[in-house]
């Protein structure tokens, strides 16, 4: 950021339970007024908000709060099961993508099946789909709840709210194509789906075209912003940490994206960190061929980031990341 006058508050962004969860929420509420019975789980995409949804979960049960870690297995969760309510994060690290990569998952819903007490799980949605496609996952949660996106509104509120200031906001020239957003669009054939992106014009700068041909271009950028994001609070905060200055263009508001295709050991690679959101370089050494070099690539072009032998997914490039693994066909 070049300009002192819009200043980082260094807080998260508040974003309330109802709004993350639409219309999951009466049933997450039942859950934790005891209406409802058995292990829920609480699926969403990276860094969209699930952290919020289980402090929720914490609070109104007065629950013990277990985080798991790359590499941690069931010995961090079977202390506490038993203890009364437990709200288990990042239940993603309990599986591992190789042969016998199962055993401490099947533990742990052993676990759960003799547990009286509620048990709020928390999952990234990458690596739910996996385990529901080839472990049957979704069948030992009575309760789901899923993260919802966010709109473009909510967005721009909880961003804001972050600074001290307000950058000034400045209509791009319209021959530069700045009013044209993307969204993915799930396109299906057979038995598989990709998301590829699609040029759609921001819902509020369409309201702008048909009532006095004023666009906002803080509606505008916002817009982009929460498309480009896919609603995603978290990816769409660190999109516009990484792009925004003392003056911003709905323009601006870009996903950072390889500018080649990727290969088949990369795909691979950065669909385990999309699923995991942080792995450690040793779950992947042994089922990536030429580890190094691939993370070396994933990590020029933006996608991840090693730090002490753990790899870390980043926010801003998440828009990227799925569509680049989808195109592979890897679940």
């Amino acid at each position: 950021m070049k300009d002192s006058a819009v200043e980082r508050r260094g807080r998260k962004p508040d974003v309330d339970v109802p709004t993350l969860l639409g219309e999951d929420h009466e049933a997450f509420k039942a859950v934790l007024s005891g209406e409802e019975a058995g292990p829920v789980a609480v699926v969403g995409d990276p860094f969209s908000g699930r952290g919020s949804v289980l402090d929720r979960a914490v609070r109104d049960l007065d629950a013990t709060r277990v985080s798991l870690d790359p590499g941690d297995g069931v010995d961090q969760t079977r202390a506490r099961i038993n203890e009364g309510p437990v709200v288990i994060e990042d239940c993603q690290h309990l599986y591992e993508r190789r042969i016998g990569g199962f055993e401490e998952l099947s533990a742990f819903l052993d676990d759960l099946a003799s547990v009286d007490a509620t048990v709020v799980t928390g999952w990234n949605r990458y690596a739910w789909a996996y385990l529901a496609a080839v472990q049957a996952l979704d069948r030992e949660f009575p309760v789901t709840v899923e993260v919802q996106p966010l709109p473009a509104e909510r967005i721009a509120e909880l961003v804001l709210d972050r600074y001290d200031g307000m950058p000034a906001f400045v209509a791009d020239d319209p021959e530069r194509g700045g009013l044209v957003v993307t969204t993915r669009h799930e396109i299906g054939w057979r038995d598989w789906s990709v998301s590829v992106p699609v040029p759609m014009l921001s819902p509020v700068a369409v309201r702008g075209l048909f009532s006095d041909g004023n666009l906002d271009p803080k509606d505008v950028t916002f817009g982009r912003l929460a498309a480009v994001s896919n609603g995603n609070i978290g990816v769409a905060t660190a999109i516009w940490e990484s792009r925004h200055e003392s003056e911003v263009r709905p323009s601006d508001i870009a996903v950072p994206a390889s500018d080649r295709d990727l290969d088949r050991e990369e795909a691979f690679c950065l669909r385990i960190v999309l699923a995991k959101e942080r792995v450690n370089r040793a779950q992947l050494a042994g089922i990536v061929d030429g580890l190094d070099r691939v993370l070396g690539r994933l990590s020029r072009d933006g996608l991840v980031t090693v730090k002490d032998d753990i790899v870390e997914l980043v926010p801003a490039a998440v828009p990227a990341a799925a569509p680049a693994t989808e195109r592979g066909r890897i679940l």
